[in-house]
């Protein structure tokens, strides 16, 4: 028996012709005793493919006699009604008897539908040294009924890791693979004979070269028992995908490891949501800069490596100025395309290491580390910040308009100011606010003096909200008089704030408390106040048959453009019961920059109810013939400064008498605050102005001196 297969192994068979029937009829009897072979017999050649087999394989294999002669396993497998699991197995141990040259000896279990789970024991034996020098490859094996609990178990795990949706991974000792899975397959288009016998290394095609040596090296500690990390595995449709690998060992009945066992999943989508997370909480979404979190992330560890190598860092801190304007104005819109272009214009300036963060708003923060002296530092910071001040003071063009802001900057520095991020940031914020109380578009280092002003300030804003409450303000009204019958024609009204305190009233500027009461909001409510008092006042002077002819109340910028402020106007006219052409609000020029639409339609709102709008400080501002032409303008005030040192042949006089001229010219009054002589008077009565104020008639008055001041006789 042995002598007649050696014979038919050794003897070349024809497989070129189309019926591919053996060229040696001598042989057609050895064929038949390979065919009745009492078990599994197959005869390969070098390629895979299969010269003879035996019934019993055949009818396993579930293929017929006939078609078999010449197919590899992988074309069998094509069969529809083939056992493909047992032709993967006679597949698989081909592989690896010609890859080692050696016997290899192989089982799995296979479940059929009757419920019986048949053991598969396959030994292939590769045989190189024939007659004809034709590499032959026996395959013979057997089949056992072994429907046991045990045998049902291993089954259940062998289903288990063929058609889990999970990659699974056999490695041997050196980490080579020995086997896979199906889902495997499908994760990474790569097949058994892919990855048969290659080491790990081979399906990770990221730049870590060294996996394999890493991975040995961390189970070389007997109490190491699970690797993980992340490996770049290939993938025919995304080109590659990114891959969490997890490796557990196998220990053998001797306690020493066997194999190991590693699992594959695909991780790229939740990468890229934790990607994505990431930017939402550590990244700014209109200016994609970092935000406040990531920003203080940054200067905590920047701090701790400036601690370390005695190096500095630089904290400026910025305020857009005249952003509020703008978003009021202009819209949202607008104003979001402002901090974008802002974002920008701050990267264009400074370098890839330092860090550019939106802090909120309209506040944004920049870290700088350097490692000069202090002298040099001051001198650098000092570059940077007249970098940004020129960057922003150049007009934006959004949207067909050209926008005008600037910046505020407070400068803090690492280890001069502060050993701590709270206190770098807390005195880069007094600096910034120092920059803005100095007239804005300017940089300040912090100094020890500013925080007592910013307490001074803080505390100012404190006790503005309680004056509120308590009644501390009071109005002073200023005559106005009409030149050409020299009569009291109406009174400008000025806000005191007289604070209380043990046993006596302060009196404080209105220069310290407006600019605050402007910045806090209060203006709002303070401004309200004052037109319902002042209105309120006027109709009970005329009610007496005082000779006044209307009140003039100052408007801030920020109450102008409130929402409800031509409602507050309305309601303060109503409430008090006078005409509303008894009241003039008083704006300034700057307030008339901005949403030009919005503008116009507030100001129109105000005069359709028939109250009179007046220009104050004319020619001091931002000056614009435009303004008289497109916006209702009732009166121009010209400013005291042109006033206060006019001398007949002065250009002062010569302004003067322009703005009369002009403002006679569109049917507007002229008024001119700030009158203090005989020969000013005569000046403005000589060129046709048609009102003065100024000390020259009388101060501002409490209520009830302006009363007695109205009673007198002319």
């Amino acid at each position: 028996m042995i002598n007649k297969l050696h014979k038919v192994l050794t003897t070349p068979i024809n497989l070129k012709r189309k019926d591919h029937t053996i060229n040696d009829e001598a042989l057609f009897s050895e064929s038949q005793l390979i065919s009745q072979f009492p078990g599994v017999l197959c005869v390969k050649d070098s390629h895979g493919r299969w010269l003879q087999a035996s019934d019993e394989l055949l009818t396993r294999v579930e293929i017929e006699p006939t078609s078999f002669l010449g197919k590899t396993d992988n074309e069998l497998m094509e069969y529809p009604n083939s056992n493909q699991k047992l032709l993967s197995l006679n597949h698989q141990i081909e592989l690896k008897a010609w890859e080692t040259d050696s016997q290899v000896k192989e089982s799995i279990l296979l479940k059929y539908e009757s419920g019986d789970i048949i053991e598969v024991e396959l030994t292939a034996i590769p045989i190189t040294k024939t007659i004809n020098s034709q590499s032959r490859l026996i395959v013979c094996g057997k089949f056992s009924n072994q429907s046991n609990k045990i045998l049902d178990k291993l089954y259940l795990l062998d289903s288990m890791f063929n058609f889990s949706h999970l990659s699974f991974i056999i490695l041997d000792k050196d980490l080579n693979i020995i086997n896979i899975n199906k889902a495997f397959k499908t994760l990474t288009d790569l097949s058994f004979d892919d990855v048969y016998g290659k080491n790990l290394s081979h399906i990770n095609i990221g730049k870590n070269h060294e996996l394999s040596t890493q991975i040995l090296k961390s189970f070389h500690d007997e109490d190491f028992d699970l690797w993980e990390g992340e490996i770049i595995c290939p993938n025919e449709a995304k080109g590659a995908i990114l891959a969490k690998l997890e490796i557990t060992r196998i220990i053998n009945e001797d306690n020493i490891t066997s194999h190991y066992f590693a699992t594959l999943i695909d991780i790229t989508f939740q990468k890229k949501n934790e990607k994505r997370i990431r930017q939402i909480a550590h990244y700014d979404g209109l200016t994609g800069l970092s935000n406040r979190v990531l920003f203080m992330e940054r200067l905590n560890q920047s701090l701790s490596e400036c601690k370390r190598h005695n190096k500095s860092l630089i904290l400026f801190f910025i305020d857009l100025d005249k952003f509020k304007e703008v978003n009021d104005s202009y819209g949202h819109d607008i104003g979001d395309k402002v901090l974008k272009e802002s974002a920008n214009r701050f990267l264009s300036i400074t370098r890839k290491e330092d860090i550019v963060s939106r802090f909120s708003g309209d506040e944004f923060a920049i870290l700088f580390i350097c490692e000069k002296p202090i002298g040099q530092i001051l001198f650098e910071a000092s570059i940077i910040s007249n970098k940004i001040i020129k960057q922003m003071s150049n007009p934006f063009f959004i949207s067909n308009k050209e926008i005008f802001i600037g910046s505020s900057i407070g400068i803090s520095i690492f280890p001069d100011h502060g050993d701590s991020v709270e206190n770098l940031l807390k005195k880069a914020d007094i600096a910034m606010y120092e920059a803005k109380n100095r007239g804005r578009n300017n940089f300040q280092f912090y100094r020890d003096e500013f925080s007592i002003a910013t307490n001074n300030r803080l505390e100012i804003e404190k006790k503005l909200r309680q004056a509120i409450i308590n009644e501390e303000f009071k109005l002073f009204y200023q005559p106005q008089f009409l030149l050409k019958d020299n009569k009291i024609w109406g009174a400008e009204v000025l806000i005191r704030w007289f604070e209380l305190k043990q046993d006596f009233k302060k009196l404080v500027s209105p220069e310290i408390f407006i600019p605050i009461a402007e910045d806090s909001g209060l203006i709002v409510e303070i401004g309200q106040w004052i037109l319902e008092k002042a209105c309120t006042q006027l109709k009970l002077w005329m009610d007496s048959g005082l000779p006044i002819k209307q009140i003039s109340v100052n408007v801030s910028a920020r109450q102008f453009m409130d929402s409800g402020f031509v409602n507050s106007v309305s309601n303060a006219i109503k409430k008090s019961g006078i005409q509303a052409q008894d009241l003039e609000l008083e704006i300034t020029e700057s307030m008339l920059v901005g949403d030009i639409k919005r503008i116009e339609l507030q100001l129109t709102r105000l005069k359709s109810m028939g109250v009179k709008i007046a220009l104050d400080d004319f020619g001091t501002g931002y000056s614009s013939l435009s303004y008289l032409k497109n916006f209702p303008i009732d009166v121009l005030k010209i400013d005291q400064s042109f006033i206060k040192e006019m001398t007949a042949d002065s250009k002062d006089a010569k302004i003067t008498c322009a703005i009369i001229e002009m403002g006679h010219s569109l049917d507007q009054k002229i008024i001119a605050e700030g009158v203090e002589n005989e020969e000013q008077l005569l000046f403005l009565t000589q060129r046709g102005c048609d009102i003065v104020q100024g000390y020259y008639y009388s101060m501002p008055l409490p209520v009830n001196k302006m009363t007695e001041f109205l009673k007198l006789p002319r």
